[in-house]
């Protein structure tokens, strides 16, 4: 226990042991004898957190039943191992003093782990050892040596890491020398005759030997120029993304530090896509999809705009004719001879005169007298 005492099981004979808190279904009692007064503590699950002082506190009764029960204790000491990481070596070169600094690193053990150091296989001595604890608790083993680096002598560095979680101690190494490339590797690659697609994605990777330092640098060229506008270099990868036909040549990676450098080449064939699509994928383009909907959809709204407008100028339209104006007459134009028109006009007039009523003419001739005279007859007349 650390700092303040943390209950952790109790457990009184011929009763259920009870477990508190954090240690609840995972601290237990076994190997319990009374009558040895012997009693071991499992805790199941170990957590980094477990780590501290454990105390162990017997009480009894006095054979009298009487007075202040009597106790004893023990203190037992649990440290909970924590395999740290593989170690790794990091690398800082000076080229102007040509000072070379090695650092080796031991990730979140507990304890930390031991660090030493081997040159050609004959052990140095550390000018530098930290154990760095992090924010979790965990330490962080440290240990730092610096060489003079010449390139008159290779020589190769490694680093031990000892722990106790470890069955056999872990190995970390560098070789300090030019570095070599061995190969230019093509991803994806292509089977033998066969070319890479227009608008694959493309990844060469320089490959060199592991742990050299001072690490190298590269340099990507294609053709001996520059590199395809779509092509991005990061360390020793070099991407070319939607690669073109134009594309296709020889890419040249250089792999240089301060003691020499080292040459690789591959070269790649990009064919044409009929279908102008990427590989892999089928059907419609989803841009060409999205293009297709957007002109459909612009279609239907062009139409209803227009239907609305024709519907708002005949509404227009009704809304100016007053609702009880009469009807011009129509204009007839008649198509009958002029002597057949004379002719009718003539019976016409006939036939209104005698329609026409008799006309009756009165004459007074003094007061109270009246007298009628009937219009002649005009047959009786002639």
């Amino acid at each position: 226990m650390d700092g303040d005492r943390e209950s952790v099981l109790v457990y009184y004979p011929g009763q259920s042991v009870y477990t508190y808190g954090l240690y609840r279904n995972r601290a237990s009692l076994v190997n319990t004898d009374a009558a040895a007064q012997v009693a071991s503590l499992r805790l199941s699950n170990l957590q980094f957190s477990d780590n501290g002082t454990y105390e162990c506190v017997v009480g009894a009764s006095s054979a009298s039943g009487s007075g202040a029960p009597q106790e004893a204790s023990a203190e037992i000491e649990l440290v909970a191992l924590v395999a740290p990481n593989d170690p790794v070596i990091d690398d800082d070169f000076n080229s102007v003093t040509g000072n070379l600094t090695l650092t080796c690193t031991a990730y979140t053990g507990n304890p930390a782990a031991f660090l030493t150091w081997n040159r050609d296989g004959s052990p140095i001595s550390a000018d530098r050892a930290d154990n760095i604890t992090s924010w979790r608790g965990y330490l962080d083993a440290q240990s730092t040596i610096s060489v003079t680096a010449s390139s008159a002598r290779s020589s190769t560095f490694e680093c031990v890491a000892q722990h106790p979680a470890f069955t056999s101690a872990q190995r970390a190494s560098v070789t300090l020398g030019s570095p070599s490339v061995s190969a230019v590797s093509i991803n994806p690659s292509p089977a033998p005759g066969q070319s890479l697609m227009e608008l694959d994605d493309i990844i060469l990777t320089c490959m060199t030997q592991e742990g050299i330092v001072p690490q190298p640098t590269y340099e990507w060229r294609h053709n001996a120029g520059s590199l395809p506008t779509s092509a991005q270099a990061y360390r020793n990868e070099l991407k070319i993304f939607s690669a073109q036909v134009e594309d296709t040549g020889i890419y040249t990676c250089t792999a240089s530090n301060s003691f020499g450098s080292d040459t690789g080449d591959a070269s790649i064939l990009i064919t044409e896509r009929v279908d102008n699509t990427p590989e892999g994928q089928t059907g419609t383009p989803a841009g060409t999809v999205v293009g297709i909907v957007i002109a459909v959809l612009a279609v239907v709204a062009v139409i209803v705009v227009i239907g609305f407008v024709c519907w708002r100028r005949r509404q227009s339209d009704e809304l100016k004719i007053p609702p009880d104006s009469p009807e011009e007459p129509e204009a007839v134009v008649s198509t009958e001879p002029e002597e057949e028109k004379d002719e009718e006009k003539l019976n016409l007039m006939e036939e209104k005169k005698e329609e026409e009523p008799e006309e009756v003419k009165v004459e007074t001739q003094g007061e109270g007298h009246a007298e009628v005279a009937k219009k002649p007859d005009p047959d009786q007349t002639a």
